[in-house]
C-alpha cells in the first residue's frame, strides 16, 4: 500500500498538531502552565499553521480542462491564500494579547467570509466573449 506524498505530510502535520496540543495539556496537568497560557499558545500555533497552509494554497492547482476556468480557479486560489495568511497571521497576534476572544475570531471569520464571497463571485463569471455577439462563421 502507497500512500500519496501529499497525504502522508498532511498526516504527519496533523499527528504533530496532536502531539502538541497533547503536550500542553500535560504540561497544564502538572501545573507548569495556567489553563489561559495552553489556550493562547493554541490559538498562536493554529494561527501560525493558518498562515502556513495559506502560503502554500496558491500552489495546489489541479488540472483544468477550461482555461477560462483555470485563471478563475488560480485568481480564488490566490484570494484564499493572501486572506487565510493574513487572517492566521492576525488570529496568532491577536490571541497573544489581552483581548476578548471575539477580536481574533473576527478577524478570522472576516477571512473566511472573503473567501467565499471572492470565490463566489470568480467562478459566477460567465465564459462568454464581452463587448456583443460572436462573429458568425461564414
Amino acid at each position: 500500500m502507497k500512500i500519496h506524498r501529499n497525504t502522508a505530510v498532511a498526516l504527519i502535520f496533523a499527528g504533530g498538531y496532536m502531539a502538541g496540543a497533547f503536550g500542553l495539556k500535560l504540561a497544564e496537568r502538572a501545573g507548569y502552565l495556567s489553563h489561559d497560557t495552553v489556550v493562547r499558545a493554541l490559538a498562536v500555533f493554529s494561527g501560525v499553521v493558518l498562515a502556513i497552509y495559506g502560503n502554500f494554497l496558491p500552489k495546489t492547482v489541479g488540472r483544468v480542462r477550461n482555461p477560462a476556468q483555470a485563471i478563475r480557479m488560480q485568481a480564488a486560489l490566490r484570494a484564499a491564500g493572501w486572506a487565510f495568511m493574513l487572517g492566521g497571521a492576525g488570529y496568532a497576534v491577536t490571541s497573544l494579547l489581552p483581548l476578548p476572544d471575539a477580536v481574533p475570531l473576527a478577524i478570522l471569520g472576516s477571512a473566511t467570509a472573503y473567501v467565499f464571497g471572492y470565490s463566489a463571485w470568480a467562478f459566477m463569471e460567465t465564459d462568454k466573449p464581452k463587448g456583443g455577439s460572436p462573429q458568425p462563421r461564414p
